[in-house]
């Protein structure tokens, strides 16, 4: 499993294929949950790792390699409506040169690892273990910021998650040199 995203009413677990699968967030503190709904085919087939939810409490889910993208230049993402039934409401693409243009060059394309919004702002914040890079966007899903990630402290960057203060936490999965953890970065003001 890749992600997961918390709705007003469900919980929401992304599987790398683009499978779904949701729960009441009633069930939250059962040990097993037998009441698992699986999903099949809501968005395009391809490998996925990241999703959250926007401010209407629609699922952003975004591809890390799809068939038929070109990700070296355009990263697709899709908006699901979420309720007792999940339907496509949309979707949007996130401009790999403007990336480039901010950061350099963008090796493999720009392959995402994980999504949050940031409550405080409307940004979305979108990190690439694979290209040791975060992306921030605005609504409207345009690049504003691009920032390069010390591989040194970002071993491998699969999380990232913001508090209703806004502050920052990105979660590194560990391997045979070094353990996981999450870091926090305080919002500045």
């Amino acid at each position: 499993y890749e992600d997961l995203a918390i709705t007003r009413e469900n919980v929401f677990i992304l599987k790398s294929n683009g499978t779904l699968f949701s729960f009441g967030f009633d069930h939250i503190t059962e040990e097993e949950v037998d009441s698992v709904t699986e999903w099949k085919g809501v968005v395009p087939k391809g490998e996925y790792e990241a999703m959250s939810v926007d401010p209407s409490g629609n699922l952003v889910v975004i591809c890390k390699k799809c068939a038929g993208e070109k990700n070296k230049e355009l990263v697709s993402g899709y908006i699901i409506k979420a309720g007792d039934s999940l339907q496509a409401g949309g979707s949007f693409n996130i401009d790999v040169a403007q990336i480039k243009a901010i950061s350099g060059k963008v090796k493999r394309g720009f392959r995402p690892s994980g999504l949050a919004r940031n409550p405080v702002t409307g940004e979305w914040f979108i990190i690439s273990s694979i290209n040791k890079l975060l992306v921030v966007t605005d609504q409207n899903w345009k690049v504003t910021e691009a920032c390069q990630l010390d591989g040194n402290m970002f071993n491998q960057p699969e999380g990232i998650a913001f508090d209703k203060q806004g502050n920052l936490y990105i979660s590194n999965e560990g391997d045979d040199l070094s353990q996981g953890n999450i870091l926090k970065f305080r919002r500045a003001g």
